[in-house]
């Protein structure tokens, strides 16, 4: 007897929205779903997923992220176009001193540091001969979207001078909402968009170039301790080495040993905050407790400065909310959070899911519930008592176990 020697079995999405139609018998076998049937099953199915979140299912990801706190500040947003808060970060410290001014800094080590500048990552040298969108030919292209490799500003650069031309850039922002935005052309160096962008759709130029032109994105975020006890956040301008070359210059003096942070993407909006703690200079870190809104507000001085012992979470639409105190009074310290995430869409037809494969089963019963009235027809006894036996198995698998203690008053 032999065995597969595999255990990496999954659906995609359209694997899942099939299966729910056939429970359903909305087409005979052999049949295949019309592409409008598809899409109004995928929203139907992105949309229970969603609910599900509200309930006690474990459609989530449990992830640690630190929140890097800023100089005497008690309130923070996480999310896509949020403060800097991300779930993958290094840390190391400078090894020169920088003065104020610097475009660029001495560090330990570089090692993990993601070297993520891309000068040409959405189009290629070129010389524009006239106005007119530019072909978009770089490797963060693809279908004729650029998507950066996560919310970043631009750049543009050219070996000629473009000052006598502006570039549009039209595309969507980090919340995933459309934007534009007008840049005036750089003369034989770089230039920055003002805007963060998530994608790129069109690169147009207001008359011909004058040398080879290259559009791409800047590097990571990079978080410096200035002497004067705050954080300057930029991005990496250059591809990686050591010193590393700043997008913005120093805006006052950094010491040698002052921190620098560095990190790649921003963490989703969570859905909620598990458990949080201080983790301080020294690496020994402490438990904040998570209080309700009414002890927030209840708090006389919500300005002390100190090391925070308490946080106050408000989940909100497009960035969550935290509320500390008291307010940080040393950049060096930072917030490790458990938060839970939410799973990623099911956006394309070739989707996997973003969650054990054990859910798949609940997802489709119960999708062919959600999606017959849809069909003009009623689900079967069999495919609701499916449905409601496979959901109610899913709220009891994924679950953290914990110990309970029970305690006697004795009088």
């Amino acid at each position: 007897m032999s065995t597969s020697g595999s255990t990496d079995f999954s659906v995609s999405r359209n694997d899942i929205i099939k299966s729910a139609l056939r429970k359903i018998v909305a087409y005979a076998p052999g049949e295949t779903p019309d592409a409008n049937d598809i899409t109004d099953s995928a929203l139907a199915l992105n949309l229970m997923i969603k609910s599900w979140q509200n309930e006690s299912i474990g459609i989530w990801k449990n992830i640690e992220a630190a929140l890097f706190l800023e100089d005497a500040e008690n309130t923070y947003t996480l999310g896509p176009s949020g403060d800097h808060c991300a779930e993958t970060f290094v840390k190391t410290e400078l090894s020169s001193a920088a003065a104020s001014a610097a475009t660029s800094i001495t560090v330990d080590a570089i090692t993990d540091i993601g070297d993520t500048f891309n000068r040409d990552g959405i189009i290629e040298a070129v010389t524009p001969t006239g106005a007119g969108a530019i072909t978009m030919d770089g490797a963060l292209v693809s279908g004729g979207i650029a998507t950066m490799p996560s919310t970043r500003k631009l750049l543009i650069y050219s070996d000629g001078d473009e000052s006598g031309v502006t570039f549009s850039i039209t595309g969507t922002n980090a919340d995933g909402a459309a934007q534009t935005e007008s840049i005036t052309g750089p003369d034989t160096t770089t230039v920055y968009s003002t805007n963060t962008w998530k994608t790129v759709t069109i690169v147009s130029i207001s008359g011909a170039g004058t040398g080879n032109i290259e559009v791409g994105t800047v590097g990571d975020f990079i978080g410096i301790e200035r002497d004067s006890g705050a954080l300057q956040w930029t991005n990496i301008g250059a591809t990686l080495a050591n010193p590393i070359t700043l997008i913005d210059a120093l805006s006052g003096a950094a010491a040698v040993d002052n921190h620098v942070y560095s990190y790649s993407a921003k963490i989703s909006r969570p859905l909620e905050l598990v458990e949080a703690r201080l983790h301080r200079a020294d690496d020994t870190e402490y438990p904040i407790d998570i209080i309700p809104r009414l002890e927030y507000m209840a708090l006389a001085n919500k300005t002390n400065t100190g090391s925070p012992n308490q946080i106050y979470y408000d989940a909100k639409r497009t960035n969550a909310e935290v509320r500390i105190w008291p307010a940080a009074g040393d950049v060096q310290q930072y917030i490790l959070m458990t938060l839970r995430s939410p799973i990623e869409d099911f956006d394309s037809e070739g989707d996997n899911p973003d969650y054990p494969i054990e859910y798949a089963e609940a997802l489709i019963w119960n999708l062919a519930v959600k999606i017959a009235p849809e069909f003009g027809t009623a689900p079967s006894p069999f495919v609701q008592e499916q449905a409601f036996t496979t959901k109610n198995n899913l709220k009891g698998f994924d679950v953290d176990f914990g110990s309970c203690y029970f305690g006697l008053e004795i009088s």
